[in-house]
């Protein structure tokens, strides 16, 4: 009887495991996040997002934690680019913030004149709280709809490409 209770948890382990076989992810450094040039990048985002969306009482102390649902890139767009689209202003699950996403950040990359396959962020990544593809993201914005602001010049992140195979884990610099 125990022996097949084992026997299940193996065979979903084994699904969870080639649910991941062939993914890529960029990881910034540790030693990079502890960087000042990056600290001072994201300080500064996070003081330009607050002041764009003061009126509307959002205010953002992470760009991970804050900006994976879509509901300040939401606020962003509407309030820089005067486009307000029809998506809940509150999305719960992560199904409905994925959706959210998509739409937000395809009207993103219209207003930024740039296609998907020019950017270097995702729906998923930025759901999945990517600091490199959200500071991307952000950066791409603020050189569109508000030029003269001055971010910290050649911020410089170093970043790790880790691969899940068969073998387990490999790592690129």
């Amino acid at each position: 009887m125990e022996a097949d209770i084992f026997e299940n948890v193996k065979e979903k382990q084994n699904e969870d495991i080639e649910s991941f076989l062939g993914e890529k992810r960029k990881l910034i450094q540790p030693t990079s996040l502890k960087d000042p040039q990056l600290k001072n990048l994201k300080e500064a985002l996070v003081d330009w997002i607050n002041s764009t969306l003061k009126p509307e009482h959002i205010v953002v102390q992470s760009l991970e934690e804050d900006l994976f649902d879509g509901l300040v890139l939401h606020h962003l767009l509407m309030r820089l680019a005067g486009v307000h689209l029809s998506v809940d202003e509150i999305a719960l699950t992560s199904a409905a913030q994925i959706r959210k996403l998509e739409v937000i950040l395809g009207h993103m990359n219209q207003h930024l004149g740039l296609e998907e396959d020019q950017t270097k962020w995702s729906v998923q990544l930025i759901h999945n709280k990517d600091l490199l593809a959200t500071v991307h993201l952000l950066v791409a914005m603020v050189r569109r709809f508000q030029p003269e602001l001055e971010l910290p010049p050649n911020v410089e992140v170093e970043v790790v490409v880790v691969e899940v195979s068969k073998m387990g884990l490999s790592r690129n610099t």
